[in-house]
């Protein structure tokens, strides 16, 4: 009987120690599965795995079978940190593939593309030309013109090459100051770029044909110039053909300055350029004073006959302020690009540039008269900042 407990006692040894061998085995190899993961194994997991399985035997095991299960505890502690650094390795390469590499220069010039799509690419020089440009450019010249959009056929260059600044010109829009003088005057002391001689009023012609002047046209003045134009002393009713309407009287007139022209023109030729000035200002032979509704219809029946009858030749207006406010009143001038204003400062001005703010607008219009009569009397002298 002692002898069967013994072996009955031998018998549960042996199985405790070969169940603890087999929990030992499976430690491991989850340990290793957890390895592969990257996971932590926290070591108060192996030991409670450990216990359940020998409260489950219902055996005590020996010293020695404790010690190999600490055993087990530490390797699978150390495979633990083990798999825990190759995690973080792993990681931290992962990390790093991910993370771009940085090249300024390559991604530099892949923008370049898209930004050169729709824009000129200039070089230093031509854009120092394109700002010259525009500072002196016509507000309707190309240099101002609208950006091209998106989708237009504008080619774009490559960078390097200088853009062509395209202008009407070469040369600055700048102003070219020009003088001259006009009836029976003397030479004006600036130049004699162009004179503008008187050719009647009313139904009278004052210009001579035989001697290419008259009491108010001078010869020498419109030989000395490089340009000629003349000008009608515009009457109003007091000079009339009795019965005849003021229209009638503006058409006559017109008719009569029209061929008086093309006689001057006979004469002077080329030089003479197509222009017929009407003069307005109140005198015996000119307009009649404060008699606006007359005038008017007048001065409009004038400009509508040249415009239809004048086969190119553009009316122009003269008059001062105060010579339109007494024979025209608030009424509005309609000879754009061809005024021609007196305005008499107290001495002989110095500036004779568009600077000068006695160069004024002309009455009735927001427009700087093209010629300036800047003095009078017997020396009638001119200043243009463009020729009509």
């Amino acid at each position: 009987m002692k002898n069967s407990n013994k072996w009955m006692k031998s018998l549960v040894v042996t199985t405790a120690l070969s169940f603890g061998l087999m929990s030992g085995g499976t430690f491991a190899q989850a340990a290793g599965m957890d390895k592969e993961k990257g996971e932590d194994v926290k070591p108060e997991q192996a030991v409670h795995s450990q216990k359940t399985h020998d409260k489950e035997a219902h055996v005590k095991p020996q010293a020695p079978e404790q010690s190999k299960s600490e055993d087990n505890q530490q390797n699978a502690e150390k495979q633990r940190e083990e798999a825990k650094g190759q995690a973080e390795e792993k990681a931290n390469e992962k990390a790093d593939s991910i993370k771009p590499e940085v090249k300024p220069n390559v991604e530099k010039k892949a923008d370049q593309p898209e930004k050169a799509e729709n824009r000129r690419v200039n070089s230093q020089a031509s854009e120092h030309a394109s700002e010259t440009a525009v500072q002196h450019a016509n507000t309707n010249s190309a240099i101002l013109s609208p950006a091209p959009t998106e989708g237009s056929d504008e080619q774009t260059e490559e960078p390097g090459e200088e853009s062509e600044v395209v202008t009407d010109s070469n040369e600055s829009d700048e102003a070219e100051y020009t003088y001259g003088s006009d009836s029976a005057s003397t030479a004006n002391p600036e130049g004699q770029d162009f004179y503008i001689g008187k050719l009647g009023y009313g139904s009278k012609v004052q210009f001579d044909t035989t001697t290419g002047g008259g009491i108010y046209f001078s010869s020498d003045r419109a030989e000395e110039a490089t340009y000629l134009y003349g000008y009608w002393f515009l009457s109003g009713m007091q000079t009339a053909p009795d019965g005849i309407s003021p229209i009638e009287w503006g058409e006559n007139q017109a008719a009569l300055a029209l061929e008086t022209y093309e006689a001057m023109k006979s004469v002077y030729g080329t030089k003479v350029k197509p222009v017929i000035f009407i003069d307005v200002e109140p005198a015996y032979t000119g307009m009649n004073s404060y008699d606006y509704a007359n005038n008017q219809l007048i001065y409009s029946a004038f400009i509508d006959y040249l415009l239809k009858n004048g086969e190119g030749i553009t009316p122009g207006t003269y008059s001062s302020p105060w010579s339109w406010e007494v024979s025209m009143g608030e009424y509005s001038p309609s000879t754009p690009g061809a005024y021609w204003v007196a305005y008499y400062p107290m001495d002989m001005p110095t500036d004779l540039t568009t600077d000068n703010s006695e160069w004024i607008t002309f009455p009735g219009t927001d427009e700087q008269a093209q010629i300036w009569q800047y003095y009078g009397g017997q020396d009638d002298y001119n200043v243009s900042w463009m020729l009509p």
